[in-house]
């Protein structure tokens, strides 16, 4: 019998080069955020189901894994066994939910506003595609305890500052509010029992179009008086701008709050960073309940970051109030870029210091700990197709080379680039 020894469908595998470019860019991250003064924290992969099913995650509670009950809890002799009779827990299908369980656990601790971070594994049962699987790591900033629009401009600048760390020389932030958009489909004659699906339909708007977003609410059976005037309004956005939220029943502190982050972070951003008002930007979990973003880079069609408030979800989950606000840096989608554009992340040097059998180990362990003043060292013994090793090194990761002997220099050493 022949064996498959693929990884599980949607999930992945790295080789060591590919580790390397991971492990660096987690690095990054997690220094550059460190460095805007925000704290990490650890949360279990592990949820109570209850507790993540009541938390508004929209389409990922569908794609939500759960787990199945053990040892006396599982009762499979129970006559019309369902769902909740099987599974108890969850994994964590992102790393916000968790957040709120953790905060809710330790808040007398901790200072207001509290500024985490957290990076770790989530999973979601979708279609895996390009940048995309279904188990992924998230690189999360949040802030919790400030309702000002400060809190945005913070996390936005440390998005940016982190962007630019790794290497990207352009990226765009796109920013808009759902207060914005639910006033302005109630402004157009729908009901607030509406919003929800409109907003869902409005997420595929950089898709299907305004057309495909028409046909969509025509076939709900929506007033074609309100579907005219919520895309009309939208149009006029699209062309104005912020200035054209005015016109269309959107309220000035709504506007005023998106020039205020504009203004802030415009004027503090590196060449060819931008942040940019976008009435498209929607994100799907139904949590949200102010400011949303996402982050674009040119070449790549899909979001490399987002984020946004949500400052109900955690009344709703807790009966504790408290705002909160958050981005997550697209870590998949960024390690896949990185390598596909050859960004070089730092002057990190793998050497691979090979020897004969015929050597003194004790000699080359020796040599070996001299070496590591200026690189990461791994041995090897010579192989008979040495040509050989050193394309799989290169393949590995590995930048230089070096044969064994008593009197290694820097001339003796060989490039693997």
């Amino acid at each position: 019998m022949i064996k498959d020894f693929s990884p599980v469908r949607g999930t992945l595998e790295y080789n060591p080069a590919e580790m390397i470019i991971r492990e660096k860019t987690q690095q990054i991250i997690l220094d550059s955020y460190r460095k805007n003064g925000f704290s990490l924290i650890k949360t279990p992969i592990l949820e109570n189901l209850e507790f993540l099913m009541g938390s508004e995650g929209g389409e990922n509670l569908r794609l939500m894994f759960k787990t199945i009950k053990r040892g006396s809890k599982l009762n499979l002799t129970k006559p019309n066994l369902a769902e909740q009779d099987l599974t108890e827990e969850g994994l964590r299908y992102d790393l916000t939910v968790p957040l709120i369980r953790f905060y809710c656990n330790n808040r007398e601790k901790l200072p207001v506003p509290f500024k985490a971070i957290q990076i770790g594994d989530a999973f979601r049962a979708e279609r895996p595609q390009r940048g995309r699987s279904r188990e992924f790591t998230q690189c999360d900033i949040d802030i919790i305890g400030d309702s000002s629009i400060n809190a945005e401009i913070e996390l936005i600048f440390t998005a940016i500052q982190t962007y630019k760390k790794m290497g990207f020389d352009k990226v765009t932030i796109k920013v808009n509010d759902r207060r914005i958009l639910n006033q302005l489909i109630k402004w157009s004659g729908f009901k607030e029992e509406d919003i929800e699906f409109i907003l869902i339909c409005l997420d595929k708007l950089d898709k299907i179009g305004l057309d495909g977003i028409k046909n969509n609410l025509t076939n709900r059976n929506f007033p074609e008086k309100s579907i005219s005037k919520l895309l009309n309004s939208i149009s006029l956005i699209q062309s104005d701008g912020v200035s054209a939220l005015s016109s269309c029943g959107v309220d000035l502190i709504y506007t005023e709050n998106i020039n205020t982050l504009l203004s802030a972070v415009n004027n503090n951003l590196p060449k060819n960073f931008s942040v940019l008002f976008d009435i498209s930007i929607i994100r799907g979990q139904g949590y949200y309940t102010g400011t949303v973003f996402e982050a674009y880079t040119d070449g790549f069609s899909r979001a490399i970051g987002g984020g946004g408030r949500y400052d109900k979800i955690m009344q709703k989950l807790s009966g504790v109030s408290s705002p909160m606000v958050g981005f997550s840096i697209g870590f998949e989608p960024c390690c896949m870029l990185i390598q596909e554009r050859g960004i070089k992340l730092d002057n990190t040097k793998t050497l691979a210091l090979i020897y004969s059998t015929e050597d003194n180990f004790g000699d080359v362990v020796k040599r070996k700990n001299e070496l590591m003043k200026d690189y990461n060292v791994s041995l090897y013994t010579k192989p008979k197709n040495i040509k050989n090793l050193l394309n799989k090194l290169k393949d590995s990761g590995y930048t230089n080379f070096v044969f064994f002997n008593k009197n290694v220099t820097q001339e003796n050493i060989g490039s693997l680039n």
